[in-house]
């Protein structure tokens, strides 16, 4: 059973940004699953790379437009991006030295973040990015 599915009140209305977005959706079902499983820490740590890498391309997509289009918030949004960012990084580290056991709990913040992070962040620039020609 996944632990996090798409629904239309994470859409921002385009469809570039919602595919990044459902993307990420299961690459969290995807880790949720390998930690329901009790998967190797090799396959974990592949796993928290893996979303990382593709989370850092998505900010970036996201970020770059700002730029281009002189959106107003972009300080305040890279700023959460920025926080996500070094808490993950955080985990991972600690993951990776064997300080930190991947658990639920881990699963169900990233979840928590990326749904509220688009709804309330993501949220605010649906209309700028429509206007500017996003798709």
């Amino acid at each position: 059973m996944a632990l996090f599915s798409w629904s239309e009140d994470l859409s921002v209305k385009i469809k570039s940004i919602d595919e990044q977005h459902m993307k990420l959706i299961n690459m969290i079902n995807d880790f949720y699953e390998n930690i329901s499983n009790r998967s190797s820490k090799e396959n974990i740590s592949i796993l928290i790379d893996e979303m990382k890498k593709y989370t850092f391309e998505h900010f970036s997509f996201e970020e770059k437009y700002m730029i281009q289009f002189g959106y107003a918030d972009y300080e305040a949004h890279k700023k959460e991006h920025d926080l996500f960012v070094t808490r993950v990084d955080e985990i991972e580290k600690m993951f990776n030295d064997g300080k930190f056991f991947v658990s639920l709990e881990v699963t169900v913040f990233i979840k928590d973040w990326l749904r509220t992070h688009i709804q309330g962040e993501d949220m605010k620039y649906s209309e700028f990015f429509i206007k500017n020609g996003i798709k």
